[in-house]
């Protein structure tokens, strides 16, 4: 009875000590965007400013809370690198960056503008991305990106481990 008890309390030792180990040897370890704020500033009574570079891996996602009829605008471009998925999201999708038509066209830069509304909800978020291109080098994409948003809506950006 006691050789059966140690038997499984070695058998699930072995388990534990496996499974863990074996876990964080596939597990790639997160590579996640480096985000520097330039400056933050208010403007005038009503609104809020925040500059930010971010030096982008794969994908960055920065959340705003924003009440209903809140307007929102902003621009971004590429300081390296030469291509950049951006899009806008809140309950659906409301704003994607696409380039004029041209074939092969990069985007570099854009500007955006929305207003919050009831049916999208008041969680938006900004989703930047490098190029999903196999020929194309993803490392060191650099990304300027300004907002402009009322003073009374919270914007939540992530912080880096890098």
């Amino acid at each position: 009875m006691i050789k059966k008890v140690i038997f499984i309390l070695v058998i699930f030792s072995l388990v534990g000590i496996l499974g863990c180990s074996i876990t964080s040897r596939t597990t790639a370890p997160a590579t996640p965007a480096s985000v520097k704020t330039i400056r933050e500033a208010g403007i005038g009574s009503g609104w809020a400013m925040k500059q930010l570079e971010i030096n982008l891996e794969s994908e960055l996602s920065i959340v705003l809370k924003l009440a209903e009829g809140d307007k929102v605008d902003g621009y971004y471009y590429l300081e390296k690198g030469s291509n950049i998925g951006f899009k806008i999201t809140g309950n659906s999708l409301v704003y994607e960056s696409k380039t004029q038509g041209v074939k092969d066209e990069s985007i570099t830069s854009d500007r955006f503008s929305f207003v919050a509304s009831q049916e999208q909800g008041i969680a938006y978020t900004l989703t930047l991305s490098t190029s999903n291109d196999a020929g194309k080098e993803k490392a060191g994409t650099t990304v300027f990106l300004e907002i402009i948003y009322p003073a009374s809506a919270s914007v939540f950006v992530p912080i880096g481990t890098k």
